[in-house]
């Protein structure tokens, strides 16, 4: 039985086994591409007719002109930067870090600023308009005259009458109240 399990795994070893080839091996000829065609574009009659966009009272767009302009980095954290434009635009800033700057107590990165400066424009009724800032720890805090103002509190308060008796929650008591026992071990 063994003899013919080995002559039966010889036999699809030998038939397995591919019969050599003497014809040449086929040859194939790279393939080639025609360029795409595409349609032409359609076209479609009648033509749209687009209005001009509204000028606005402005009849052409004319770029500003920037008259000077200047930002200093000296390398040590600090900077300033100032522009002013023909149409009478400004801005100066000036920017130090502050103690600490760097990392916070915890080791945590902190960039810490405190810039000042100013930037001012003529508006439409051909007053100048300045404004003021500092932006530290405590926020940004701007100064202007075109800035509101708050209600002044100088009124005085109202007498409130001796005889007048807050009102009270109409539920009452609630019933149960547990008592606060604290558990020490």
């Amino acid at each position: 039985m063994k003899l013919f399990i080995i002559a039966a795994l010889a036999l699809v070893a030998v038939a397995d086994r591919p019969q050599p080839s003497y014809r040449p091996r086929p040859t194939y000829a790279a393939p080639t591409y025609a360029a795409p065609t595409y349609a032409p574009a359609p076209t479609y009659k009648p033509q749209p007719k687009y209005a001009p966009a509204p000028s606005y009272g402005h009849s052409s767009y004319k770029p500003i002109a920037i008259l000077e302009q200047e930002d200093v980095h000296p390398g040590d954290g600090t900077y300033s930067s100032r522009f002013s434009t023909e149409n009478g635009i400004y801005r100066s800033e000036t920017g130090v870090p502050v103690p600490g700057y760097g990392k916070n107590a915890y080791g945590e990165a902190e960039d810490l600023y405190r810039q000042e400066g100013s930037w001012s424009y003529t508006n439409g009724y051909g007053e100048e308009v300045k404004v003021a800032f500092v932006a530290d720890e405590n926020g940004y805090q701007p100064s202007s005259d075109i800035l509101p103002t708050p209600v002044p509190t100088e009124y005085p308060t109202p007498e409130v009458d001796p005889a007048y008796v807050e009102p009270q929650p109409s539920y009452g008591k609630p019933a149960y109240q547990p008592a606060y026992k604290p558990a020490y071990n």
